[in-house]
């Protein structure tokens, strides 16, 4: 995954400040473990979810609000 985000100068194109921000703290997110996810699941997450928990998709939506829901 590093390989694909980080690449040698000269292959970057010119991006804004805004971009490169945008960047940086995408590459951040990553180096500590993190990543973003839909605030609503497609319903192939939710069958993928509810397969491997052997629960119904009713229960890993609550699941899955929960987690989002969920503050430190």
């Amino acid at each position: 995954m590093d390989s694909v985000l980080r690449l040698p100068v000269e292959d970057k194109r010119p991006t804004s400040n805004a971009m490169d921000y945008a960047l940086t703290v995408v590459e951040t997110m990553g180096e500590q473990g993190l990543t973003t996810v839909p605030i609503k699941p497609t319903t192939a997450m939710l069958t993928a979810g509810a397969r491997s928990g052997h629960v119904s998709v009713e229960t890993a939506w609550k699941i899955y609000q929960a987690m989002i829901n969920e503050e430190n």
